[in-house]
């Protein structure tokens, strides 16, 4: 899998940050997702590949999960 970089990451919060949701469908079988804090956890998911790359500075970085 080849990593995005930051902004292509911070254009899919963006797309998703103002719907609510539980669910994340993998994949493969076996690799759904559901979780009452799953928006949550994809954000900080987002937030771990960013400083991964190498980034300790970037937009999504200072993201927050939006209140529902």
């Amino acid at each position: 899998m080849i990593p995005l970089p930051p902004p292509e990451i911070l254009k899919m919060w963006q797309a998703i940050k103002s719907f609510d949701f539980d669910t994340t469908q993998g994949a493969f079988v076996g690799m759904d997702v559901r979780d009452k804090d799953l928006k949550k956890r994809m954000l900080e998911s987002m937030k771990i590949q960013v400083r991964g790359e190498g980034w300790e500075k970037h937009e999504i970085l200072d993201e927050m999960e939006p209140d529902v």
